[in-house]
């Protein structure tokens, strides 16, 4: 298949080292095609908790090209990846897109993240067929773990549980006035979590000047750039999932916030990279709960559901193999059919010209094509049987034909016969008088 994929993820690298690896994903597709002549296609995927790369390589990449291209992707994330081969890809794929490698098990974010992501591979034309391919029956499978298994039927995700660690400091949680900062591809599951909990009243502010579109399209108030203070003064939950890499909300403006208001203050950063600046926690009258502490705060899923979800991926991954394996001789399939369409064009030239063709003209023309398509095949047996090579020609030819043809002997397999009795060896040694005293 040509597959490798390379993870950075927050249980064996750490939130910082993904945090690192996300921070160098603008560009990085293009890039990594233009730069490295192996790679035929490129899908990055970013989420709160890992950074993916899958690329597919030509075939013909050498074990020092594949090195080469393995240590340059690394040296750009910023970290040693955990680096796998085609099938270990798609099961890693499957098992990510499918929430089985998740913060929260069982999550269904996940998956709108992946469609995300191969949507803009394939708008900018990074991506590959088997790629895409090889998604899409990813996703096919996450649509059958929700159905067939109980394991995304709470509601589990990180915002569900960053909302429940929210509730034991804002109680009741439905309508509290709530602004979101960012506008990126976590905000809407953000917004869709907390309408769930009952929260209605939520504002949205973003400094890439998207809030008024996000806003509208969410049903929500967007806030001026210049009126984020009066906002963090009337709300009482703030949640961050910006993540662009430089705080948002600072210690200042914060502190500006709480001197006009007399409430309490919970700010969810949701950000891989923290929205918020050092300091803020600090703060009187301000809780901050971050990733790591969301992690922590994550319930076991369910032995059964989990195995079962498991199998589920199994199959699709045996299934998408197949797939895969089949779509490699496309090439090949095209090739005879165009071979045989150019035998027939030619045979159709030679047909004279009129309304009508005697019959004779055409079984002249339909026994010349039938001589040309076997005039290689019949060289290449004649060739097969000089060279020792009968049985694996016949077999090769059972396999394109689908022909029931005796297989020939290999050359020595012939046995010895008496010229006068015609009985073989064996048979003469079967009857010699030693063994029949012996018996």
């Amino acid at each position: 298949m040509g597959l490798s994929s390379y993870s950075v993820h927050h249980l064996r690298h750490g939130l910082n080292a993904v945090a690192t690896a996300a921070s160098t994903i603008e560009g990085l597709p293009k890039d990594l095609l233009q730069r490295l002549p192996e790679a035929q296609g490129v899908l990055p995927l970013s989420t709160c908790n890992r950074v993916e790369i899958i690329i597919e390589t030509a075939p013909t990449t050498s074990t020092e090209q594949q090195k080469a291209v393995d240590s340059y992707i690394q040296s750009r994330l910023g970290t040693d990846c955990e680096i796998r081969r085609d099938r270990q890809v798609l099961e890693h794929l499957f098992t990510v897109a499918c929430g089985l490698d998740s913060m929260v098990v069982g999550e269904r974010e996940i998956s709108g993240q992946l469609r995300r992501a191969l949507t803009v591979a394939t708008q900018n034309r990074v991506s590959s067929a088997t790629i895409t391919r090889a998604c899409q029956e990813a996703l096919s499978t996450s649509r059958r773990v929700a159905h067939l298994t109980g394991i995304a039927s709470q509601g589990r995700s990180v915002v569900a549980c960053a909302l429940e660690m929210a509730a034991e400091y804002i109680n009741p949680l439905a309508g509290t006035p709530t602004l979101l900062i960012g506008t990126g591809s976590y905000a809407g599951a953000t917004v869709a979590a907390l309408r769930a909990k009952g929260v209605q009243d939520i504002a949205v502010y973003s400094t890439s000047g998207r809030a008024e579109r996000f806003a509208s399209g969410h049903d929500l108030e967007a806030v001026a750039k210049d009126q984020l203070v009066t906002a963090l003064q009337a709300a009482t939950l703030i949640v961050t999932c910006r993540g662009m890499g430089a705080p948002v909300l600072t210690k200042e403006e914060v502190g500006r916030a709480l001197a006009l208001s007399s409430g309490e203050k919970t700010i969810l950063d949701l950000a891989l990279q923290t929205d918020i600046e050092d300091g803020v926690a600090d703060l009187e009258r301000v809780k901050v709960i971050n990733l790591e502490e969301i992690s922590a705060h994550v319930p076991e899923a369910g032995k059964a559901q989990v195995e079962r979800a498991e199998q589920i991926v199994s199959e699709g991954v045996k299934k998408t193999e197949q797939l895969l394996a089949d779509r490699q001789m496309d090439s090949v399939v095209v090739a005879l059919r165009e071979s045989f369409r150019q035998m027939l064009a030619d045979e159709i030239s030679r047909l004279p010209n009129g309304e009508y063709i005697a019959r004779a003209e055409v079984e002249y023309a339909l026994r010349h094509l039938a001589a040309r398509l076997a005039h290689i095949p019949t060289i290449n047996a004649h060739r097969a049987g000089r060279e020792g090579l009968g049985r694996e020609y016949v077999n090769a030819l059972q396999q394109v034909w689908g022909l029931a043809v005796e297989t020939p002997p290999k050359s020595g397999d012939t046995e010895p016969a008496c010229p006068v009795t015609g009985l073989k060896v064996t048979e003469v040694k079967k009857d010699s008088p030693g063994e029949k005293e012996a018996r």
